[in-house]
């Protein structure tokens, strides 16, 4: 029979639970039930007056907010129009479907403004990392590091030489006091486009007008050079749990750098004792990084930036009694004695066992580009690619605990079909694998960007 094309009426008083729309599963629904939010009130309880200003909107709501942005990876502007109308949303943060929603500009005055300067962003992923540890999921012992490219929200059109030196007739055509001819080149163009043929751009030379703190960067030779940031990440390699990040300009501060100031970071968390060894790839093989390592008692598993055969440790015939002389042959020999070191342990289990896992700092660094938007950054400045950066992990770390607290007690139950060849398969799977997390270490990992997460494989 030919289906009715007329509508019926739509009820006078629609009743609807929101609770009934959401998923047993679903993702918003797992970090409602395991994620405690309820720190943000007395972190930012310094920012807000109590006698003076108009009625302030709910931190934990406006970071929840925030949650579902970089979560799902969403502008603000289609944040705040899906946050109108997405029930899940609105679940999330406590939003009755009568409720007004806040206004996006309350969120930009608290992202550029009133938090920004305090580093709450930092100190809110800090806790959830304190989270993880105290959930069991991290323990900071074996930490890897790395730095990927993020493009700025800048064209390279926006280049414009520091110092210009003019002549009289280029300074008059520029006022448009002084007619000059167009080619015919210049004429199938556009009036804003620019030309760089035959011109030499570079860091000294140039500087973005759109965003000033953008510098050009290329990661390897082959590729092409764009204004670009450097976010780098600390993390737990057993769990693969973002500890710091730092967002850096290329060519002013290097990734070693970066390093040193993350690992000096663990210390607001509770976790600079525990670190044993740190895993990073051969742009890190420098000799001063690895003796600062050395120095804080860690164990560099780091390929050299040397030749791999040992060297002989320097002597001297004669003996010096000049106090910069002996400082300047002490630390020779400390550096001598530091890459032996780090050549022996090369040969070392744990060294090749670190430098297989040191490789999931990559896949969190795809993760973050592909499903969070951190290939290009959303604002411009160092600082907003900072926020941008700490809001990534601090997503990121939360889908960690989430999925981790989530095995621990799984409820299958309902998942398990009941006849067939997949009930078997996943009859095996359950009796061998469930209550062991760690096997689910090597599964993939980004089925908590779906909108229904399940605990089993699907077959």
């Amino acid at each position: 029979m030919k289906p009715l094309k007329d509508k019926p009426q739509e009820e006078l008083f629609p009743f609807v639970e929101m609770e009934k729309l959401i998923p047993e599963h679903h993702i918003l629904r797992l970090i409602d039930r395991y994620v405690d939010f309820s720190f943000i009130d007395e972190l930012v309880d310094h920012t807000y007056s109590e006698t003076t200003g108009r009625p302030a909107e709910d931190p934990e709501l406006m970071v929840r907010i925030l949650t579902l942005g970089y979560l799902y990876n969403l502008s603000e502007n289609r944040l705040f129009e899906e946050l109108k109308m997405h029930a899940a949303y609105r679940w999330f943060c406590n939003r009755g479907f009568h409720e007004k929603v806040p206004d996006r500009s309350t969120l930009n005055k608290l992202r550029n403004h009133r938090w920004a300067r305090d580093g709450i962003f930092e100190r809110i992923m800090h806790n959830i990392v304190k989270q993880c540890v105290m959930a069991g999921l991290v323990s900071g012992k074996h930490l890897a590091v790395d730095g990927t490219k993020i493009r700025a929200n800048a064209s390279i059109k926006s280049l414009e030489p520091i110092v210009v030196e003019a002549e009289l007739d280029e300074y008059l055509d520029r006022l448009s006091l002084k007619p000059r001819p167009k080619s015919d080149k210049e004429d199938e163009t556009h009036p804003d486009d620019k030309d760089f043929r035959g011109e030499k751009l570079s860091n000294e030379t140039h500087r973005s007008s759109t965003d000033p703190d953008a510098r050009l960067y290329k990661k390897s030779p082959g590729q092409e050079a764009s204004l670009s940031y450097v976010g780098n990440n600390l993390i737990d390699t057993k769990s693969r749990v973002i500890l710091a990040t730092k967002a850096t300009q290329p060519g002013i501060s290097t990734e070693s750098d970066a390093a040193l100031e993350m690992l000096d970071s663990l210390a607001a968390i509770g976790l600079s004792k525990n670190t044993q060894t740190l895993a990073t790839d051969k742009g890190y093989g420098s000799t001063e990084f690895i003796t600062d390592l050395i120095d804080r008692g860690i164990t560099p598993h780091i390929p050299l930036l040397a030749e791999s055969n040992l060297e002989h440790v320097p002597t001297w015939k004669t003996k010096t009694y000049i106090p910069e002389r002996q400082l300047k042959r002490n630390e020779k020999v400390k550096q001598v004695l530091a890459r032996n070191y780090t050549r022996q342990l090369t040969q070392t289990p744990d060294y090749k066992l670190s430098q297989k896992l040191r490789k999931r700092v990559e896949h969190i660094f795809a993760e973050a580009k592909i499903c969070h938007g951190l290939g290009r950054a959303r604002c411009r400045g160092l600082s907003a690619m900072q926020q941008q950066l700490t809001m990534t992990a601090f997503v990121q770390n939360i889908k960690r605990l989430v999925r981790f607290m989530h095995l621990k007690n799984p409820n299958v139950a309902a998942l398990i079909p009941k006849t067939g060849l997949k009930a078997s398969i996943q009859t095996v799977f359950n009796r061998f694998f469930i209550g062991h997390p760690s096997v689910y270490q090597f599964l993939d990992f980004h089925w908590l960007n779906h909108k229904e997460c399940y605990v089993l494989p699907t077959f």
